[in-house]
């Protein structure tokens, strides 16, 4: 199944929320990269899915938190450091800020008559670096859900899930996988483990 290319990918940067009282701030230039792992002939698979912003500080204002990046291009966006953010008095103009944005997503079908109750367990971790350093944030976290084959059309090839919500989509099925008539009623294990990273380096 193709599912996991449409879970949504998380923007790290905006974690850095934009300032309201910036209405000019621009979206800042990133590079997205995408890979996948599959087994030929087996519905699901793991994508790989990163993004990466790099600017520099070009302006700060201590009291607010507040600090302006510049990309390359000239795009300009003023952010807010969160307070996860630590050491952010050891920011100056010049630095250089990298935040990159990790997503890894599973999807598989639960084997019958087995659970997963463990490996559907949600957690997050906050790192951030000793003080005096330059500042810097790791955030992780693991998302987990579940949704169940409703239907299956061998024709278009495709399979439709329903979530736990009670809204359902159609996906598109990979053409190596058979679409199986067995497949119907069968649970499908979603998990997304995301991480952001932002570093700071003096110019």
């Amino acid at each position: 199944m193709s599912v996991i290319r449409n879970l949504p990918l998380l923007v790290g940067i905006t974690l850095l929320g934009a300032c309201a009282s910036q209405p000019d701030d621009q979206p800042l230039t990133s590079t997205l990269s995408q890979s996948a792992v599959v087994a030929a002939g087996v519905p699901g698979g793991i994508i790989i899915e990163e993004e990466k912003v790099e600017a520099t500080v070009v302006a700060i204002e201590r009291s607010k938190r507040t600090f302006t990046l510049q990309d390359r291009q000239g795009n300009r966006r003023t952010v807010q450091a969160p307070p996860e953010m630590r050491n952010h008095p050891q920011l100056e103009v010049g630095d250089r800020v990298t935040a990159t944005t990790r997503v890894e997503s599973a999807i598989y079908l639960r084997e019958p008559g087995k659970g997963d109750e463990e490996s559907m367990k949600g957690a997050a971790m906050v790192m951030t670096p000793p003080e005096g350093s330059k500042p810097g944030l790791l955030v992780s976290s693991t998302r987990a859900s579940t949704a169940v084959i409703k239907a299956i059309d061998p024709t278009a090839h495709t399979a439709t899930l329903q979530f736990a919500d009670g809204s359902s989509r159609t996906y598109q099925m990979r053409p190596d996988v058979e679409v199986k008539p067995e497949y119907v009623n069968r649970e499908v294990m979603i998990r997304q483990d995301s991480e952001l990273a932002v570093t700071v380096e003096a110019q």
